[in-house]
C-alpha cells in the first residue's frame, strides 16, 4: 500500500505512519479482517500494491498507537499486546489483545474514537472482535469471564457534556461487551471463514450495512428558509406532509451515501460495485 501526503503534513508524521511496524504474523486472516466485509478484504488482498491511502486519514490511527504504548506503561500484572492464533477450517486466524487480567478474567480493548461512535453503545463489530479474541484466549488455556472496551474520546468537550444529556460525561468511557457462549463464537467464526474463503473465488456484494449506507431522505423545505422543516425516510409520508404544508413548501431528495465506500475503503477504486452505484447516487 502507498501512503500519500496530499495535504503536505510534516514529514515526521508521514514517516511515522509509513513505518508502522504492525503485522498480523503468519496467518490466513486476522481477527480484524475476519469481521470485515469479505468483498473489501478480498479486493485489498488482490490489489494491495496498488492501494493508496492518504496520511491525513491515518493520523488518528497513529494517535491510537501512541496511546497503546503509553497505557502499556501502567501494567504490572496483566498480560498486554499479546498475539495468539487458532486454526479453523484449514485457516490460521491471528489476533492480538490489548489487555487481559488472568486473575479477574477481564479482557479489555483500548480504542481512540469519536463521541459519536459511543452514543448508541457498542458497535456490532466491536462485539464480534472481542468474542473472537476471547475464543483465542480460551484456546490457549485462559478463562475469560468478562469483556470490555475502554474508549478514549478524542473529540470530547466539557462544555458539550454540560449542555447535552445524551453526551458522554467524561473523556474515557468503559463499555461492557456481551460475552457469547463458546458455541455461538464457534458458529460465528466458521461462518465468517466460509464467507471469506468463498470471496477469494467469487466476489460477493457488500450489504448496505457493510457499506455503512445511510437512508434516502426527503427534506421538506420552506421558501425563504435554509434548513429543512422536517426530514422523512418514507416518500409517501413526505409527499403527504408537503401537500398539507401549502404552496411555499417543496420536497428535496437527498440520496443516501455509502460512507465506508466513499471515505474508509482503500479498495473502492477497484470495486465494481462501488463504481456502479456511485454514479446512480450522484444522479439522484
Amino acid at each position: 500500500m502507498q501512503i500519500t501526503n496530499k495535504f503536505n503534513l510534516p514529514e515526521s508524521i508521514v514517516n511515522a505512519i509509513r513505518n508502522d511496524p504492525y503485522t498480523s504474523g503468519p496467518c490466513d486472516i486476522s481477527v480484524t479482517r475476519l469481521i470485515s466485509p469479505p468483498r473489501k478484504v478480498a479486493l485489498e488482498r488482490a490489489h494491495y500494491k496498488d492501494l493508496k491511502e492518504d496520511a491525513a486519514d491515518r493520523v488518528w490511527s497513529l494517535f491510537g498507537q501512541a496511546m497503546h504504548v503509553i497505557l502499556d506503561r501502567a501494567e504490572m500484572e496483566a498480560d498486554t499486546e499479546t498475539r495468539l492464533t487458532v486454526e479453523r477450517q484449514g485457516w490460521k486466524i491471528s489476533g492480538q489483545f490489548d489487555r487481559f487480567d488472568p486473575v479477574s478474567g477481564i479482557l479489555s480493548d483500548y480504542k481512540v474514537t469519536s463521541c459519536y461512535s459511543v452514543k448508541n453503545g457498542s458497535r456490532s463489530e466491536w462485539i464480534a472482535q472481542m468474542n473472537i479474541l476471547a475464543t483465542l484466549l480460551r484456546e490457549h488455556g485462559y478463562a475469560v469471564s468478562q469483556l470490555q472496551i475502554v474508549v478514549i474520546l478524542r473529540d470530547w468537550s466539557k462544555s458539550q457534556a454540560q449542555r447535552s444529556s445524551d453526551y458522554p460525561t467524561q473523556p474515557v468511557v468503559v463499555i461492557e461487551i456481551p460475552l457469547w457462549s463458546e458455541e455461538k463464537c464457534e458458529e460465528y467464526i466458521d461462518e465468517r471463514i466460509r464467507l471469506h474463503q468463498a470471496a477469494r473465488d467469487k466476489l460477493p456484494e457488500c450489504s448496505a450495512e457493510e457499506r455503512w449506507q445511510t437512508p434516502n431522505i426527503f427534506a421538506l423545505m420552506k421558501e425563504g428558509r435554509k434548513t429543512a422543516v422536517k426530514l422523512f425516510e418514507d416518500e409517501a409520508e413526505a409527499e403527504a406532509a408537503c401537500k398539507n404544508a401549502g404552496d411555499k413548501h417543496r420536497l428535496v431528495f437527498r440520496p443516501g451515501k455509502s460512507i465506508r465506500c466513499e471515505s474508509y475503503c482503500p479498495a473502492a477504486p477497484f470495486c465494481e460495485q462501488y463504481q456502479r452505484e456511485a454514479p446512480l447516487a450522484a444522479e439522484e
